[in-house]
């Protein structure tokens, strides 16, 4: 029996892994040191542990979040991914030394640093880019919200604290593009210098157009950073501050998208590229100039695409009444009519918007630009190149031979310009033009001024409208509250009523500033008979402008403030966009 068991034993033993028996010792010495351990001081134990292990984990994830965050904010991961490290491998020295206890100054000092790197950064970045916001917050509280089946509870309760909207900007996928349509490609090496500000550019125009800018200006400083400054709803606004030798970087990784010359910084250059934005086509005109802190970069973003002209006269925002008097004077067979306004003020979209209208397909329309801002189609586009002496005069007279219905001439820049193109209107052509000018009083005098005949001017032009744009107040924000006496009293209401207007306040959807988006206010003259009686006497742009408004025209200011009876936009807007008319 005995050599029976034996020999089981044996057996048994051969089936034992051999990694059991190694360590069957340490065992015996183990087993008997945890059954020492209370329960209760074991938990602790595995508590404590578990908590360090967590921070651990929390500071080398940090470390290279910052580390990726800094190259792109700030150019450079020093000295934030050094100062990180060290002072994690402190702690944790601090930790070793002192036992598990430390971990709670772990704790304490990790969040402090890491909230203090999150402040700088948040310095130098623009709104929709901020960490430490209300918004971000409430986004995290949304989350785990939401992972407890408490998303609606907490929308409810984060309504009065924030407004949630889809239309703050969100992550762009950008793509560069040369004159030839081709990507603009660099080295795929994550660490070069020329993709990671490819990179940085990329990300730039993606928040730029996510904040719908139609400019980026890239200034240095004397501080040695390059500023960042958008162009939204007319308005400049700060951006994000690019430091050290990224701001160069960036304008030389452009430099090289549009064809410029890198090497040359001392003298103005021009260029166009292309960009495509999460599908969405832009043109791209580029130009720098040298300053006394280094090269200075414009850029301008044209919409390719022309999602607003394809509305024609309906997507810009004119009155109906003035709507109808365009559409009556375009399609007619021959004539001339001007756009003016300063510049940035929509003549071109709206010449553009007037031609879209006309079928192209029936009528031949043409078109001479510096430069070509729109691809129309069916239509014949020149753009202007004085270096191969091809101005908009020269141009517009070869244009003449090519038997054209309707001719767009960008801009009147000169009596030649002007006299050809009146010229044409008299011959069986219509013709659109831009001038620059306060008004449409003043762009009549400006004709007058450049030596043009008053009875080729009296027999050519058709109409003269004047426009700016006005921002639009939020509709998510903007606040009602009584008009002011003075403002009734200009609209001619009687004191005893009262009207309610809207004022700005500002909000995350705009951003803050308490408007989003802008539409047209206009000032149309119609040459009728009268007013081309008193052209003869080479009238003053007061004389024009009382005689015009005799007959009914609407001033700028009267267009603004249908505006603000309207809710449209507020009366400081209006002041700030109609302030420089003569007749108010």
């Amino acid at each position: 029996m005995k050599s029976n068991r034996a020999h089981a034993g044996r057996q048994s033993g051969t089936n034992v892994p051999a990694r059991t028996r190694r360590l069957a010792p340490f065992a015996k010495i183990i087993v008997p040191m945890l059954e020492m351990v209370p329960t209760h001081a074991g938990e602790r134990l595995l508590w404590a542990g578990g908590l360090w292990l967590m921070l651990v984990a929390s500071w080398v994830t940090a470390c290279v979040w910052v580390d990726e965050d800094a190259r792109r904010v700030f150019g450079t991961s020093m000295p934030w991914s050094l100062l990180s490290v060290t002072a994690g491998a402190l702690l944790q020295v601090f930790t070793l030394q002192y036992g598990l206890s430390g971990r709670w100054a772990f704790a304490l000092v990790f969040p402090i640093g890491l909230l203090t790197y999150l402040h700088r950064r948040d310095a130098h970045v623009s709104p929709p880019e901020r960490i430490l916001t209300g918004r971000m917050a409430a986004q995290m509280i949304l989350i785990i919200a939401a992972k407890l089946g408490m998303e609606r509870t907490a929308r409810k309760w984060l309504a009065p604290i924030i407004v949630f909207t889809d239309d703050t900007p969100a992550a762009k996928t950008v793509v560069f593009l040369k004159k030839d349509g081709r990507a603009a490609a660099v080295s795929s090496d994550d660490d070069s210098e020329s993709f990671r500000a490819l990179r940085d550019a990329e990300r730039l125009f993606g928040t730029a157009i996510a904040r719908r800018a139609t400019d980026i200006q890239l200034e240095p400083k004397a501080d040695g950073n390059t500023h960042v400054r958008c162009r939204i709803d007319g308005i400049m606004q700060s951006g994000e501050i690019l430091t050290g030798r990224s701001g160069p970087a960036v304008i030389s990784a452009l430099k090289v998208v549009a064809d410029m010359n890198i090497a040359e910084r001392r003298r103005p250059q021009d260029g166009t590229f292309g960009v495509l934005v999460d599908g969405k086509s832009f043109e791209v005109r580029a130009a720098t100039a040298p300053t006394s802190y280094g090269e200075k970069m414009a850029v301008r973003l044209l919409d390719s695409e022309g999602g607003i002209i394809r509305q024609g006269l309906d997507g810009i925002g004119l009155e109906t009444v003035v709507i109808q008097s365009l559409r009556s004077i375009i399609h007619q067979p021959h004539g001339m009519l001007l756009v003016c306004g300063p510049t940035g003020s929509g003549k071109t979209t709206t010449a553009y918007a007037a031609i879209s209208e006309i079928d192209a397909l029936c009528r031949n329309i043409v078109t001479i630009e510096d430069p070509i801002e729109c691809r129309l189609p069916n239509i014949s586009q020149t753009g202007v190149n004085p270096a191969a002496n091809l101005t908009f005069a020269g141009i517009l007279r070869s244009l003449l031979r090519q038997d054209p219905d309707v001719i767009l001439v960008g801009e009147i820049r000169d009596r030649e310009t002007a006299e050809i193109a009146m010229q044409a209107a008299l011959t069986g052509h219509f013709v659109f033009s831009t001038l620059h000018a306060n008004d449409a009083a003043g762009s009549i005098s400006r004709l007058l001024d450049l030596g043009i005949d008053t009875t080729l001017i009296q027999s050519a032009l058709s109409a003269v409208l004047a426009q700016r744009l006005i921002r639009v107040l939020c509709n998510q924000c903007k606040e009602p509250y009584a008009a002011p006496s003075e403002f009734v009293k200009g609209m001619n209401i009687p004191a005893t009523e009262s009207i309610t207007i809207y004022q700005k306040k500002g909000c995350e959807a705009c951003q803050g500033k308490g408007y989003k988006g802008r539409t047209a206010v206009s000032e149309l003259i119609v040459i009728e008979n009268r007013l081309r009686d008193l052209l003869v006497t080479k009238p003053s742009p007061q004389t024009i402008r009382t005689a015009a408004q005799k007959a009914g025209t609407q001033t700028l200011r009267d267009s603004a403030m249908v505006q603000v009876l309207r809710g449209v936009t507020s009366i400081e807007e209006m002041v700030r966009v109609t302030k420089s008319q003569n007749d108010v």
